[in-house]
């Protein structure tokens, strides 16, 4: 059992039990290979940990987790990621038990990946196509201001063989029916599932907590959503964890430990 220096007063300490827990959980940790992140596996208070998947915006890892399936991204198309792409992705596929790959990073921002729709197309059928068959493989990862952009991607892409759509969400904290509703439309638009990359509510720890109690029901009991990924372990953002880690925070113990259908964890 991993242990974890827990600080307790957070307003959702109480954990609620699913009737019924899936054995497949969706929780997955979006994380850069300096941010530790080995005590979200194991158990806590006898409630397992739901998360099962990671990946860091790269195609390899220095720090893979037994608990966890490692998911290769390329990031963009610049050189500096395309040169190593295949032999990393490759290399996990064949030898890391990696049955999933990701492409392209927020390509709608400027500040980001930075393709339009079309070269990100043309671009996919380059680094993505000769996958398939191996992996399931994703489409480019748009924010919530993107839906225009995905739109076009895949009308662009109807040739391709893409078996699921990442996507992100950041708003305020009280928009959390904001976030069911764009989930749910890019469910509607692909009509592939939906893997949530990287999702955050602006405002407060107990905010937070609070927009998590709604937003894991949600995401769990949503057929069309196979995974997702609270951004809170990352070089920007480590809400996960207590003063940069190891240690869980608070928020990192509920969204790691509720159980399959709930929000709230353990005390």
């Amino acid at each position: 059992m991993a242990r974890f220096n827990i600080v307790t007063g957070l307003a959702t300490s109480l954990i609620v039990a699913s009737a019924a827990a899936d054995s497949w959980p969706k929780r997955g940790l979006a994380a850069n290979d300096d941010i530790p992140i080995w005590q979200f596996g194991g158990s806590w208070n006898g409630y397992s940990s739901e998360v099962n998947w990671q990946y860091n915006w790269d195609s390899t890892t220095s720090q893979k987790q037994s608990f966890a399936e490692y998911v290769p991204m390329l990031w963009g198309t610049s050189s500096d990621h395309t040169t190593q792409w295949f032999d990393n992705a490759w290399y996990w596929l064949d030898n890391g038990g990696s049955g999933h790959l990701l492409a392209f990073n927020e390509p709608e921002q400027s500040s980001q990946s930075n393709l339009t729709p079309q070269q990100a197309a043309d671009a996919w059928r380059t680094y993505m196509e000769p996958f398939v068959g191996h992996a399931q493989l994703g489409a480019p990862a748009v924010s919530n201001d993107g839906y225009e952009w995905l739109s076009e991607f895949l009308q662009a892409c109807s040739d391709c063989n893409i078996d699921f759509v990442p996507i992100h969400w950041y708003n305020d904290h009280t928009l959390e029916s904001d976030l069911e509703n764009w989930v749910n439309s890019i469910c509607s638009l692909s009509g592939r599932q939906v893997w949530l990359t990287e999702f955050q509510a602006y405002g407060t720890v107990d905010d937070q907590s609070n927009f998590l109690r709604s937003a894991i029901p949600f995401l769990d009991d949503n057929d069309c959503v196979y995974r997702y990924a609270y951004f809170g372990t990352a070089d920007n953002s480590e809400v996960l964890l207590e003063n940069g880690g190891p240690s869980l925070s608070p928020l990192g113990v509920q969204y790691t430990f509720s159980a399959y259908g709930s929000g709230d964890g353990p005390n």
